[in-house]
């Protein structure tokens, strides 16, 4: 009883719920990041940067995209799907190191085990709840615009900082391992849907 007390009063304005479901996506790609560090290997200070900045990024991005697109009526149950789907993906790969794909998705019927359940379930469907649960003060449109807006420009300008002093090592990181962007959530639950196939 006391926890549901405490959710019910959990409540935020527009734009920092933006600020955590960024930060939540870019905790949910912890193996893109964790991956990107193991190719990298920092051992010296611009390195060392490079890989600081991977999680940067991550979070820049999502927060250009939840400010587009956490409308009111769509991203509470937007969230509710995403999250315990990253999460059921996630296990795949921590566990197994298999990407998703279409067939694998075609056989994830079988592939359901206790284990899984209790990972989505801790990971995916109380993140989920919680997500659901915080209740988002409505303020003015004018100043929910603003704040989007200062979201977005406030990622591309971190990207854009970034980009200028790492655009080299990037360029490399991503030619040299295509594979890396197929650990990213939510890509991994949404494209072997197919749902993307109009998308290059």
């Amino acid at each position: 009883m006391a926890v549901m007390e405490t959710l019910k009063k959990l409540q935020c304005n527009d734009s920092k719920f933006n600020l955590y479901c960024a930060f939540f996506f870019t905790i949910i790609n912890f193996l893109l990041i964790k991956r990107s560090w193991e190719i990298i290997e920092p051992n010296s200070f611009h390195s060392w940067i490079f890989a600081i900045s991977v999680p940067v990024v991550l979070f820049s991005a999502w927060l250009i995209i939840f400010s587009l697109i956490n409308l009111p009526w769509l991203r509470k149950p937007l969230l509710v799907i995403l999250v315990p789907g990253c999460a059921a993906c996630n296990y795949f790969m921590f566990t197994c190191g298999a990407v998703i794909d279409k067939n694998m998705m075609t056989n994830v019927v079988t592939l359901v085990t206790p284990q899984l359940l209790m990972w989505t379930g801790l990971t995916g469907i109380v993140c989920a709840v919680f997500l659901a649960t915080i209740k988002i003060k409505p303020s003015r449109w004018w100043y929910t615009l603003l704040s989007r807006t200062v979201g977005v420009l406030a990622g591309l300008l971190i990207i854009i900082l970034v980009a200028s002093v790492f655009y080299k090592d990037y360029a490399s990181l991503f030619r040299n391992h295509k594979n890396i962007v197929k650990i990213l959530p939510p890509d991994t639950c949404i494209r072997p849907t197919g749902l993307l196939q109009f998308f290059p």
